[in-house]
């Protein structure tokens, strides 16, 4: 895409794009270690200072003599406007997940009235009357401001009450409308639902626009704690992102925000943290400990979120460390907390989370997979847009690649389950072994090794992809991904012995989140990226912690339910466990055949 962007001397040009509302998928928050903030100046290049000694380690020559800058070593010396080339922000989010059937019993309900005037006889206060007509003891300062005029008006009232609290009054009927609300690291999805009749109106997604500032919880932590004012910064964008959301849900509904009065949010600690406006410093140094892991309900003003002008949010409690209330919404969706049966639920993302339910008892734990399986730090990965490779085969005799692309459209990249493919086919083809070390095979010319000496794979050439480039894996590519799956096996495999079992124990083993959902089971099971159980054992439930968010939404009992709950889970620190690294080292091989 292009983008014409005017900037001013002593502008950064990484600062200056998230300004103008655009956000690279930068792992380093803009300082110079990733390389992710790839851009060209098409026009006015000469406002720019000279490639800085970063640029010219992670752009190649050819890169740096087309014009290419990394966006965050780019600063602006004089006035002016530059016609930028920069990558297109096309994604598509896993939204969907299982949303077991709950009771309709929402927080806020809606009651149609009409009140007496005052007269000389009856010289009650307008919001006496109020409270009498509809049971309620408290009133938000929106409708008191409100009150008289319409009590005046003689027309009949459409009051919203929330446990004892008016909310909402207005002479027009209008629907009693929820919003829940699943913040994850890298994506936004938001879920609006009727409160009167339980239905699900719409569903948005969207890149969560903290990704600007590090595309892991890690990286935001630091950039809240190094820069000045940096915690208020990630709540900021973070809040625009999200009524932008709403605006979105709401116009696809043909619905008003102001309609929106009950909204959920559910997140791991750090987004949870964040959207409050809470200091990261306890979350930022051992051990990890949160500023509040108690249920808040808030005024959504408060946090700047554009709903109705009384709402509340509802947060229910993270349960320890970086697990959070996403990981708690995902339990309550898979009834894991209820189950007789040994179950394992794995939401898979930027922050994995693992939970273990056994005779009653559940253990949890977080595991920093980073954002490789979503696309981000791999040379040609992409999230699950329209020409992304979603599987592969390998020809082992030939080498010759078979695969499928998002859209049947042509190749513009290589998404998570693509990547699980192509390990699995490399690994049982031979052309990696078990270390992940890619071997060269005479005579095969899609692996190959570039100039500065490593080996890649060609998945599609050029002349077949929707790039000026083939699109490959290469080694590197494997190492980061052989990190994010031991990652994940080593937190599962370390909740199994917390609690006596061996994968064998396992009766289910539910997978969730957007990568979850596209997985490929046999190639999961070839590269060892979770528990070795029989495939009719694994059920895939997407967007689990959106669902858990709608279950809450429409049911405030489940709310107790669910802060019991978090009370009963056993966290498990991963990084103070004394076998961490060994089981870690292991899980970075592949397994024997």
């Amino acid at each position: 895409m292009r983008l014409e962007l005017p900037v001013r001397p002593g502008e950064n040009l990484f600062s200056s794009l998230r300004e103008a509302g655009y956000y690279f998928p930068s792992s380093c928050g803009g300082r110079g270690l990733c390389g992710r903030c790839k851009v060209r100046a098409l026009e006015g290049a000469e406002a720019l200072s000279p490639p800085s000694a970063a640029e010219e380690r992670l752009l190649t020559p050819e890169e740096l003599s087309e014009g290419w800058r990394l966006a965050c070593q780019a600063s602006v010396l004089k006035e002016g406007r530059l016609l930028l080339e920069l990558p297109k922000p096309e994604h598509q989010l896993m939204l969907e997940g299982l949303e077991r059937p709950v009771p309709l019993r929402p927080p806020a309900a809606k009651a149609s009235v009409k009140l007496v005037r005052p007269s000389l006889e009856d010289l009650r206060p307008d919001v006496e009357r109020l409270f009498q007509a509809v049971g309620a003891t408290r009133v938000d300062l929106s409708v008191l401001r409100e009150l008289p005029d319409l009590l005046r008006s003689g027309q009949e009232l459409h009051v919203v009450v929330r446990q004892g609290e008016v909310l909402a009054v207005r002479a027009e009927d209008f629907p009693l409308l929820g919003l829940a609300v699943d913040i994850g690291t890298t994506k936004l999805a938001a879920y609006l639902v009727d409160l009167e009749a339980g239905d699900l109106l719409a569903t948005v997604g969207r890149v969560n626009p903290q990704i600007a500032y590090g595309e892991d919880i890690v990286s935001r932590i630091t950039f809240a704690m190094r820069e000045p004012g940096g915690a208020r910064v990630l709540q900021e964008v973070l809040v625009k992102g999200l009524n932008e959301l709403v605006e979105e849900v709401c116009r696809l509904a043909k619905a008003e925000p102001s309609d929106v009065q009950e909204v959920v949010c559910v997140g791991n600690t750090v987004m949870h943290h964040t959207l409050l406006g809470i200091s990261l410093a306890g979350l930022g140094v051992s051990p990890f400990t949160p500023a509040v892991a108690a249920p808040l309900e808030v005024k959504a003003r408060e946090l700047g979120l554009r709903v109705g002008e009384g709402a509340y949010i509802y947060l229910p409690p993270p349960i320890a460390g970086f697990v959070g209330s996403d990981a708690l919404a995902d339990a309550i969706s898979s009834g894991l907390h209820e189950t007789d049966e040994t179950a394992m639920l794995v939401d898979i993302g930027t922050n994995t989370e693992v939970i273990l339910a056994h005779e009653g008892e559940l253990w949890a734990c977080s595991c920093a997979s980073g954002p490789a399986f979503e696309g981000w730090r791999i040379t040609c990965g992409t999230r699950a847009i329209r020409g992304a490779i979603d599987s592969v085969r390998l020809d082992e005799r030939t080498g010759e690649v078979v695969f499928t692309t998002v859209g049947g459209e042509k190749p513009v990249g290589i998404c998570g389950s693509g990547l699980i493919d192509a390990l699995a086919e490399l690994y049982r083809a031979g052309l990696l072994d078990r270390t992940g070390r890619m071997v060269k095979r005479p005579g095969l010319r899609r692996l190959r090794e570039r100039p500065d000496g490593v080996l890649e794979f060609v998945l599609a050439w050029r002349e077949e992809a929707a790039t000026d480039h083939d699109v490959v894996i290469t080694q590197k590519d494997v190492r980061e991904l052989q990190l994010a799956k031991a990652a994940i096996r080593t937190g599962a495999e370390t909740l199994l012995a917390r609690a006596g079992l061996s994968a064998e124990d396992l009766d289910v083993l539910y997978l969730a989140g957007a990568f979850g959902s596209s997985l490929n089971v046999v190639s999961a099971r070839a590269i060892g990226l979770c528990p070795d159980v029989p495939e009719e054992r694994i059920r895939f439930i997407g967007n689990a912690a959106g669902a858990g968010a709608r279950m809450l939404l429409k049911d405030v009992e489940l709310r107790r339910e669910a802060e019991e709950l978090a009370r009963r889970v056993r966290f498990v620190e991963l990084a103070v466990e004394p076998d961490f690294k060994e089981k870690f080292l292991e899980a970075l091989a592949f397994p024997a055949f």
